[in-house]
């Protein structure tokens, strides 16, 4: 059996996968790890809170599903916790939620504060004792030169076949269940992904500007390829103030054939793919609860893109997508 642990904002999620990748047991559980009270623009996790509800999932997926061969890991990107060389916290871990720049920037603060870790990890290798991660972390810290100072060795090894990235293992999940499929998740905001053939170009800094002008951050992928994500400023909180404003249910504002929330749906799927190169997609595969519980949003998104949007029978897509590529490391 193995298992798959998504280290996620809110809650950890964790999946039991057999060897043919068939999902067993499926563990979600809420951490509650926010630091209150801290200054504004910053957003921090307790770690150790964090451990302890990862922990806590794989014990009772051991419960259900018997226990794991092996574990794979994935979790927030951008984020950065500091560790003596036991990989025991010296700080709280820095999430992709604050405002200081992702771990680049964050470490060069500790710097210049006097602050020594170890090693800098993103929260689920510290979760995991791993001190090796996929590149697709690194990529994601800001590490760009000129603009960072700390010690390089504060950095962990870069392996191939390591954890991914929770956006890189959500797809991989997708891909696995509907090859040449794009992923869209609307929650909160908006996203798309989409994997392109072309190696992966090795820029330091994401979050460029695509030639047509659109949000777009690219980012490494495996096999050498390319992730394209595009950030959308509309998403599920545009769905939801609708419904606040129009004093409706969930179901009312999916049912309705109200003009002003079909076109709310219609600009909500716009704003994700305009000016998109969606040549060589098949389908989609759809995540993020505002467009798995609505399907006035679903309908949207698959008249826009002319394509049929499918959603898993399994939420947890970063942890099973974590599980898939410690199956696909050991067949390889």
């Amino acid at each position: 059996m193995i298992f798959g642990i998504d280290i996620g904002t809110t809650s950890v999620a964790g999946v039991a996968v057999d060897k043919d990748g068939a999902v067993t047991a499926r563990v979600t559980r809420a951490h509650q790890a926010d630091v209150p009270a801290l200054h504004e623009g910053f957003h921090e996790q307790d770690p150790r809170k964090l451990k302890s509800a990862a922990d806590s999932v794989i014990r009772e997926l051991s419960e259900k599903a018997g226990s794991a061969e092996q574990v794979g890991w994935t979790g927030q990107m951008h984020g950065v916790v500091g560790t003596d060389g036991d990989l025991r916290p010296m700080t709280n871990f820095v999430t992709w939620r604050d405002r200081r720049r992702y771990g680049g920037r964050v470490m060069t603060d500790w710097f210049a504060a006097g602050l020594r870790p170890a090693h800098c990890l993103p929260v689920c290798a510290f979760c995991a004792g791993r001190i090796a991660i996929d590149e697709t972390f690194l990529h994601s810290w800001y590490l760009d030169e000129g603009k960072v100072d700390f010690p390089r060795e504060w950095l962990p090894q870069i392996v191939e076949w390591s954890m991914l990235g929770d956006n890189q293992a959500g797809v991989y999940a997708a891909q696995r269940l509907h090859p040449g499929c794009a992923v869209v998740n609307l929650g909160t905001s908006g996203q798309l992904s989409i994997v392109r053939e072309t190696p992966f170009a090795g820029s330091a800094i994401p979050g460029t500007e695509a030639a047509d002008g659109s949000r777009c951050e690219y980012r490494p992928y495996p096999d050498g390829r390319t992730l394209e994500c595009r950030a959308s400023l509309l998403g599920g909180a545009a769905w939801a103030a609708l419904k606040d404003r129009l004093g409706c249910s969930w179901e009312a504002m999916n049912a309705t054939d109200d003009p002003t929330v079909r076109d709310c749906a219609r600009k909500i799927a716009d704003d994700l793919f305009r000016d998109v190169d969606l040549s060589g997609v098949t389908n989609l595969v759809g995540i993020g609860n505002a467009l798995t519980l609505n399907p006035a949003l679903q309908k949207a998104v698959e008249e826009r893109s002319n394509l049929v949007c499918r959603i898993p029978a399994c939420p947890e897509m970063a942890a099973y997508g974590a599980a898939l590529r410690v199956i696909d490391r050991f067949a390889n």
